[in-house]
């Protein structure tokens, strides 16, 4: 028998295959796990977009009107067309029925969300299912995926991780209000106006106390109180946007109607000298290019010779003397019921207007067309006016703002030009070569104190006004969750706001007063730019946001 070859003792060429082969129990291990962790975060990944796409599309939804929760629901988990996403997932391949599709397990409205706490159910202050002012309280939504498992491939050899996973997350809806004036009017419900609102009266009033009823408005709070409300009125209002949760309401600008009569070419109070500031290319401070109204300027003329002179027409230049060739002044406005001006519905004269919220503030859209037509525009009526605009306008449907813009497009029928009211009152004085003074009203329907009207700009007798739901609004200051911003809707200003007598409103049976405090508008319809187009992210725009 031969020996051993120590060379065999020696070879150590195989000695590796054991470490190798007891190895690859753990390198399977840990690339199964890299494998598998890759998709359970791929997953997470895919639900957590998910999660945020669909709380963003039910944000959308949140405008704090009848239905919001009910419309946010559907946005996500309708099968119909309402949806308004579908997430699919390609790394959940568990039994779910649904298959690739992410559907959302749980669905919880917030009125308050504090993003400074951990936990989202303690963050969350949870509206009530049941509660009658959930839509108007909804202000976040919170959305929960429903659990989704990712078979592992390798994992389970060595049994670690779980491949249960959903996702949870969080979005709001933060809006602004652009480009408006800044009033912001209660209204009786949510979808106002409507086209049945449409040539309707309304007297917007200060509200009293808390009280706020349908029609109560309140001036918005730009940031500088007082100053910046009648800027923006002397203006064209908001030059941008502002969050409405900046937007506190401002009711004790009690001298801000003064501001809004510049725009018929009243100037008076603080206001007083503002029509030597009018700057007719951005229309600050500027009247409109029709300016008719229930006010009349006193025309004086005055000249010294022995027979009765006769007086320059209304709408002679100031100046002159007496002496010559005759002297011409004018007094400061005065309301005079005779100048025949649009006037409001007539429901608000006799305190028969519909109940609406408690309040009458809403008219029914009767105005006194014939009387208004027959006493500035001789020759025509109310159905001549209705078929020279045509558009299936009637002489029963014939609104003041419509009549107004006709005027402008007929100047030569429509007497924009200045109108003597009532007779001459002549006196004189002195011997023979008296003194001889001769006063007549003129009702001027083109500006007159200001250097010109407003050219570049919204005509200055309409308002972009917000339309707000304040069922919750309490009081001065309130903040943006207080009252529900619905949209912005355009209103022609028929008329200065004046303290007249039911005498003074020159309305026959007329019971009711109106204050100067009182801004009345005719509905013309949703807020329109310059321009005309829809008023779409030009005068509200809203943009949901993630909070988590």
């Amino acid at each position: 028998m031969k020996g051993w070859n120590w060379r065999q003792w020696s070879n150590n060429s195989g000695t590796v295959a054991p470490t190798v082969a007891l190895s690859m129990f753990a390198l399977i291990g840990a690339g199964g796990i890299a494998f598998d962790y890759a998709r359970l975060a791929t997953l997470d990944t895919e639900l957590q977009q998910a999660a945020d796409q669909a709380a963003l599309a039910a944000a959308t939804q949140l405008d704090r009107s009848d239905g919001a929760r009910e419309r946010a629901r559907d946005a996500i988990t309708a099968d119909d067309k309402d949806r308004l996403v579908e997430n699919l997932t390609r790394f959940a391949n568990d039994s779910n029925a649904d298959g690739l599709n992410v559907e959302i397990e749980a669905i919880t409205f917030c009125s308050d969300f504090d993003d400074d706490v951990a936990d989202t159910a303690t963050a969350c202050d949870v509206v009530a299912d049941a509660s009658s002012t959930g839509d108007q309280n909804a202000r976040f939504v919170v959305v929960t995926t429903r659990v989704r498992t990712a078979r592992y491939a390798l994992t389970p050899i060595v049994g670690a991780l779980s491949g249960d996973i959903s996702a949870t997350a969080v979005a709001g809806v933060e809006s602004s209000i652009c480009n408006v004036a800044p009033l912001l009017v209660c209204v009786a419900s949510d979808d106002f106006p409507t086209d049945s609102d449409i040539g309707k009266g309304i007297v917007m009033k200060t509200a009293g106390g808390n009280s706020w009823a349908p029609g109560n408005y309140g001036y918005l709070d730009f940031g500088n109180g007082n100053q910046a409300v009648l800027a923006a009125l002397l203006g064209n209002g908001l030059n941008g946007c502002q969050s409405q949760d900046d937007n506190q309401t401002e009711p004790g600008n009690k001298n801000a109607t003064d501001a809004i009569n510049t725009r018929m070419d009243v100037y008076a109070g603080s206001n007083k000298n503002d029509a030597n500031n009018c700057v007719p290319s951005t229309g600050v401070a500027c009247p409109a290019q029709n300016t008719r109204k229930d006010m009349t300027l006193e025309m004086t003329f005055e000249k010294r010779q022995s027979a009765q002179p006769i007086a320059p027409a209304c709408g002679a230049a100031a100046g002159g003397n007496a002496n010559q060739s005759g002297k011409v002044s004018y007094a400061d406005w005065a309301q005079t019921p005779a100048a025949k001006q649009f006037g409001r519905d007539l429901c608000h004269y006799n305190g028969t207007c519909p109940l609406a919220g408690g309040a009458r503030n809403f008219g029914d859209g009767n105005w006194n067309r014939d009387g208004y037509i027959a006493a500035n525009h001789p020759g025509q009526t109310a159905a001549s006016i209705a078929a020279s605009i045509g558009g299936g306008v009637t002489a029963s449907t014939l609104t003041r703002y419509q009549v107004y813009k006709w005027e402008i497009d007929n100047q030569a029928t429509g007497k924009l030009d200045p109108q003597q009211i009532g007779a001459e009152v002549v006196t004189s004085s002195g011997g023979g070569n008296p003194t001889w003074t001769i006063k007549k009203k003129c009702a001027f329907n083109q500006p007159r104190f200001a250097n010109a009207a407003a050219v570049t700009v919204k005509d200055r007798r309409i308002l972009p006004i917000v339309a707000a739901n304040c069922d919750n609004l309490k009081g001065k200051g309130a903040a943006f969750e207080d009252y529900v911003i619905l949209r912005v809707f355009d209103a022609f200003l028929p008329e200065p706001s004046l303290q007249r007598s039911a005498a003074q409103t020159g309305v026959a049976g007329a019971t009711e007063a109106t204050d100067d405090k009182e801004i009345y508008g005719e509905v013309i319809g949703p807020a329109q730019p310059v321009g005309g187009g829809g008023g779409f992210q030009y005068y509200s725009r809203s943009r949901p946001y993630l909070v988590r």
